[in-house]
């Protein structure tokens, strides 16, 4: 038979018992307690598992009993330490947290102090916080106080952000008005203290101005004095652009001999007083004065190229081409039936001067490339509506769909392979009014 234990083992083993259920019962009291402190989830769950498998130590003997409960005891001494160190720096890293929170709050209450931007419905007194923290223990008590602050720092510099972008708007508008006024500055004549007046007046509100809200009338006010300083340089610009249209057209119309009236003197007066205008009614006025004076040049023009080509016509209907003004007359009995502008030959390729006579009409008729694809002469095919020839070799008198630009300088600059490109609506009347052997003149 076994020997009998000692009672004073058995006092030990219970004694030993009651220490590791105390262990067991202070750690599972720190763990729950320092999970509903804030304890990290990954640490508790980590503790857990590890608190797990100190509960499964067990003797494979009763003899080593209380060795195992020896070992279950350290281990679970060594992890109620651990325990309490890392509870006791995440609630130090917490209370960092929040004193850096802190911190970015002061320094987002003193931005918005300096830019004078209202702190209306925050806690900027910044102690009833530093007051609640003195009293807590826990990372969530930390947190918690942290996620005020940083909800009202939100709010704050959400209104510093709508703040500085309103105040970098206002300064681009300022410079923008004040690169205006230097580029308007450079003509004398213009009034521009009125401009002035109203930058320095909106520029005078900044310094009192709380917030995006304040700034707004600002800005808007210097966008209209810019708007106001651009379309007085506009119209000044487009009044000297029309003075420039109108003389061009002048010289135009006189060089071609149209009748100008009192043009001349009506613009050199609209030009004295453009040289003295200051502000954009103004110049305005003066540049619709110009126009009309550049519509009527224009009408003169138009009037004088328009003219029928001369020409002792007889009897019986005759068309006759001017070259030189790419202008086309039909006469009938020696009175003139129709005028139209028209294009001929290019420089490389012109429409042959001569009498000739129309020996073949057509409708529609398509017209062909009598030049390989490799010729810069080369076109597509392209249907006509009507085509009257007159001169052997495909010199056509015809409509050209194709074909936007009539009249002088078109045979220069867009002139046709030789053919005469007659505009739809007179084209369309020439084709019933000329019978085959009309008699055609082109002539410079």
């Amino acid at each position: 038979m076994l020997a009998a234990i000692p009672l004073s083992a058995m006092a030990s083993e219970n004694i030993l018992a009651t220490s590791v259920k105390q262990a067991q019962a202070t750690f599972n009291q720190s763990l729950t307690t320092a999970v509903k402190g804030g304890l990290e989830p990954t640490i508790a769950d980590t503790m857990t598992w590890r608190y797990s498998q100190v509960q499964s130590i067990k003797a494979s003997a009763w003899w080593q009993t209380p060795i195992a409960e020896h070992d279950k005891l350290d281990k679970l001494t060594l992890l109620q330490s651990e325990l309490q160190a890392l509870y006791q720096q995440q609630i130090s890293d917490s209370q960092d947290a929040f004193e850096r929170q802190i911190h970015r709050w002061n320094a987002a209450i003193a931005e918005a102090q300096t830019a004078g931007v209202v702190a209306d419905g925050l806690d900027v007194d910044t102690s009833r916080f530093t007051n609640y923290a003195a009293l807590s223990s826990t990372p969530n008590g930390f947190i918690a106080l942290a996620s005020v602050i940083s909800d009202e720092a939100t709010t704050l510099n959400g209104r510093l952000t709508a703040y500085h972008a309103a105040r970098a708007q206002v300064d681009a508008a300022e410079q923008n008005i004040q690169s205006l006024l230097a580029n308007a500055g450079q003509y004398p004549q213009l009034k521009l203290a009125g401009f002035q007046a109203q930058m320095a007046a909106a520029t005078a509100g900044v310094s009192s101005a709380h917030g995006a809200d304040g700034l707004a009338p600002i800005l808007a006010q210097l966008q209209q004095t810019a708007a106001g300083v651009q379309g007085l340089l506009n119209s000044r610009n487009n009044a000297f652009g029309q003075l420039a249209a109108v003389r061009s057209t002048l010289a135009s119309a006189q060089s071609i001999g149209a009748s100008v009236g009192n043009s001349p003197n009506a613009i050199n007066s609209l030009a004295a007083q453009l040289n003295s205008a200051g502000d954009q009614g103004t110049f305005d006025s003066l540049s619709a004065q110009l126009y009309a004076q550049k519509q009527t040049l224009a009408n003169a023009i138009y009037m004088k190229q328009m003219q029928p080509v001369a020409y002792n016509a007889g009897a019986g209907k005759l068309i006759v081409i001017s070259l030189s003004r790419q202008v086309l007359t039909a006469y009938q009995d020696g009175g003139v039936v129709l005028t139209t502008y028209v294009a001929t030959g290019r420089p490389a390729l012109p429409t042959p001067p001569g009498v000739y006579h129309i020996f073949a009409k057509y409708s529609p008729y398509e017209m062909i490339s009598p030049w390989p694809r490799s010729s810069p002469y080369w076109y597509p095919n392209s249907w006509t509506n009507w085509a009257m020839e007159f001169a052997g070799g495909g010199y056509f008198i015809h409509d050209a769909p194709w074909r936007s630009w009539y009249g002088p300088g078109s045979n220069i600059y867009n002139g046709t392979h030789g053919c005469v490109n007659v505009p739809y609506s007179p084209m369309s009347f020439l084709w019933g009014w000329t019978p085959m052997g009309t008699t055609v003149v082109v002539q410079y």
